[in-house]
């Protein structure tokens, strides 16, 4: 029988104690989500990433030694493997892109169910990102507006189209590769080509210049 997958082990960074207890009651009763440890200051962060090793980071943007974002960049200097879902009650496109870009493997807003939650963490810690689909929209038309023209677009392969598209679905890696019979490497090796083709940095400017340029619908 095969046994059942690690739980995921979570960092929480949040200044707020009841935000802290309630993801703890949360997640204290998924058995696929585990609580390494808990910090509620950029400082505490740091020292508990080093101790605790968690797999993914959960950060609020909001911090009060330090702006969340500027935390983030330092995760990312510091440990590049270490994925970091951004928790936080800013559903502003400004400040998903910036996320994004400092290189958030998700972005949720506190409003977010735990089941999706749950999925975004999971999602990170396999290597994939997750955005919440209630500030994907919001991220894409601001996206869209600093894309290149059709005309000056180039042309992607037929494979290439196909995986933007279900990138454009909120397909992760791993499912796109299940529904066209790929191997995830062989997914991730499409879209890096399309990245490079595109002027795109990640999924959601990929996504955002594919539909501005009437690449995929």
């Amino acid at each position: 029988m095969r046994s059942a997958p690690s739980p995921v082990r979570i960092l929480i960074v949040d200044d707020h104690l009841i935000v802290r207890e309630g993801l703890r009651w949360l997640f204290g009763h998924d058995p696929g989500i585990e609580i390494a440890g808990e910090a509620a200051t950029a400082e505490e962060a740091m020292e508990a990433i080093a101790s605790a090793r968690p797999d993914v980071v959960l950060l609020d943007l909001h911090l009060p030694d330090r702006n969340g974002l500027e935390v983030l960049r330092e995760i990312r200097d510091r440990s590049p493997d270490l994925p970091v879902v951004i928790l936080t009650m800013s559903d502003q496109p400004e400040y998903v892109e910036e996320a994004v870009r400092a290189g958030a493997a998700g972005y949720l807003v506190k409003n977010a169910p735990q089941d999706e939650l749950a999925r975004a963490l999971r999602a990170a810690a396999a290597g994939d990102g997750y955005i919440q689909a209630e500030v994907t929209r919001p991220l894409l038309a601001r996206f869209a507006a600093q894309a290149p023209r059709a005309e000056d677009l180039p042309d992607l392969a037929p494979r290439e189209l196909e995986i933007v598209g279900l990138l454009a679905e909120g397909l992760a890696d791993k499912q796109i590769a299940a529904r066209l019979g790929l191997s995830e490497s062989t997914v991730k090796s499409y879209l890096r080509s399309a990245y490079e083709k595109l002027g795109a940095s990640d999924r959601a400017q990929a996504v955002a210049i594919a539909l501005r340029g009437h690449l995929i619908d």
